[in-house]
């Protein structure tokens, strides 16, 4: 019964050998990263107190769990938000008994090398919540003076907001103006919503609102972050994943951006944990470009460990039972079904620990157990040598079957399988655009034709700066490209869809 059920099951154990940022992991084995854990709460611990930041580096192999850390640090965010329900329900309050309150954000690469620190705001709100800047907006106008003093009596915001601005002058001006209206004026909040989310705004917007610069501008951007984890009643830990991937993408300098960003949040910010998320082999490089000020403020760097026999056979157990348990079965009596110790130890032999190239041996045996390809015994006689499935059919090819003998199957090793990388493709505005230009290059090269091709082009719209996704030109002629920044059509696509237009119309009536 329970190998039927494997073999119907439309998701089979271990399908997913990557984690994703957006993903959560069913299953989390601890001791490998308790030590690591255990820094990152100390730091918590004491950025609490005296809310300066710091900046830990975590080092780890491809495969080694660096994202999937992610996801066990916000299981215990969980965790400690009920702990801090209770002890305020047993009102607990006395220094030393109420758990240190934080959240963590986890930040992808940046899909483009401009707009960085609006990449982390964004982050930041879609991880809270717009109800973020209800908190804030409602803190800092109490404290500015904005509470009702009677049925009648309403604040005079302008005052409130030149108490603000006397708080956070200069570029802090404009956040201040939009967060007092976003919490005083109910006619204007939803342009002030707007406007700190980061969406687009007509200037007649803009100057009913009496705000003249835009929130994806970097210091302006910044300047929000600011006026925002310090009104924060807790720890902000950043998570940034993939460090290495700007430089992968877009160079050297794309990746001297980011950490001029990390240095920037870092010494401006109050109240921040960064632990930054890169590959080990790159690590040194990362430090060579990184300049000294930047090196000194980092922590030690930690580095994740991979799985003991004994982690993996713990992990093994625990993801069949949550398949079992997905498929409403009892697990079996014997938990490592469908194989068994001696394959395990195997599969830790060849992988080294490594999780990633663990989970994907693991599939590969549960497959040819499952659909009959080889026995256990079969597979545990193979050693090295484990049969791969059958190359599917291409199109128009006609299967030819031997009905005398077993079907043919093909043979690889180990080595072979680890080596099938999974891939993955992130969709968002910049890479489509960048795909596009590539296609548009092959395409002329095959023509005959040069294609001129530059990705994010800027143009002055007024005193505005406004940038097109990518421009085109060839002889003489100019095509301008944006796609909309549409999450999901369920809410703002036409929006989205709007401006990306209006961005074009514009871009042709001010003939660039």
């Amino acid at each position: 019964m329970y190998l039927d059920v494997l073999r119907e099951a439309p998701l089979m154990p271990f399908s997913n050998f990557v984690s994703r940022g957006n993903i959560p992991d069913k299953v989390d084995i601890a001791r490998p990263r308790s030590y690591i854990d255990r820094e990152v709460y100390r730091l918590v611990q004491q950025t609490s107190r005296d809310r300066s930041s710091r900046l830990i580096p975590l080092l780890g192999s491809a495969g080694s769990g660096k994202t999937h850390a992610y996801h066990s640090f916000k299981d215990k965010e969980r965790e400690n938000e009920k702990k801090i329900e209770q002890s305020k329900e047993a009102k607990e309050i006395e220094v030393g008994f109420m758990p240190v309150d934080w959240t963590i954000v986890y930040v992808p690469s940046p899909p483009a090398s401009i707009r960085v620190l609006l990449h982390v705001y964004t982050c930041i709100i879609e991880e809270m919540g717009a109800g973020l800047l209800d908190i804030v907006s409602e803190k800092l106008v109490k404290k500015w003076g904005g509470e009702k003093k009677g049925l009648f009596q309403k604040p005079k915001m302008d005052e409130v907001i030149q108490k603000g601005i006397r708080e956070f002058p200069g570029v802090f001006a404009d956040c201040v103006k939009a967060l007092v209206t976003y919490q005083l004026d109910k006619n204007k909040k939803g342009l002030a919503e707007r406007w700190l989310l980061g969406e687009d705004l007509e200037d007649d917007d803009l100057k009913e609102l009496g705000i003249n610069s835009v929130i994806e501008d970097d210091d302006v951007c910044l300047a929000i972050i600011k006026i925002i984890t310090e009104n924060l009643d807790k720890v902000l830990i950043l998570y940034f994943d993939e460090l290495e991937s700007p430089y992968r993408m877009l160079g050297e300098t794309a990746e001297r951006k980011l950490l001029e960003i990390l240095k920037r949040l870092y010494n401006e910010v109050k109240g921040l944990v960064i632990i930054i998320a890169v590959l080990k082999e790159i690590w040194p490089r990362i430090i060579e470009i990184a300049d000294a000020p930047l090196r000194s403020r980092m922590e030690p760097e930690q580095e994740l460990k991979p799985f003991s026999l004994n982690d993996l056979k713990i992990f093994f157990s625990k993801s069949m039972e949550a398949f079992w348990d997905d498929n409403n079965l009892n697990p079996p009596l014997y938990p490592l079904f469908p194989l068994n110790e001696k394959l395990i130890e195997m599969i830790y032999e060849k992988t080294k620990g490594n999780p990633r190239n663990s989970i994907k041996l693991c599939r590969r045996f549960i497959d040819k157990v499952v659909m009959e390809e080889m026995t256990v015994d079969q597979l545990l006689e193979v050693g090295v040598d484990i049969v791969a499935t059958t190359r599917p059919k291409t199109e128009g090819e006609e299967e030819d079957i031997d009905f005398s003998k077993p079907r043919e199957v093909i043979k690889k090793t180990i080595e072979d399988i680890l080596a099938e990388e999974e891939y993955s493709i992130d969709v968002n505005p910049q890479s489509v655009a960048g795909a596009t230009l590539k296609c548009i290059n092959m395409v002329g090269s095959e023509k005959g034709k040069q294609f001129k091709t530059q990705m994010e082009f800027k143009f002055m719209l007024g005193k505005r700066s406004q940038t097109l996704a990518a421009l085109i030109e060839t002889e003489g002629k100019k095509w301008g490209l944006e796609i909309p920044s549409i999450k999901t059509f369920d809410r703002s696509a036409g929006v989205a869809g709007y401006y990306a237009a209006k961005r074009l119309k514009d871009a042709i009536n001010e003939k660039v």
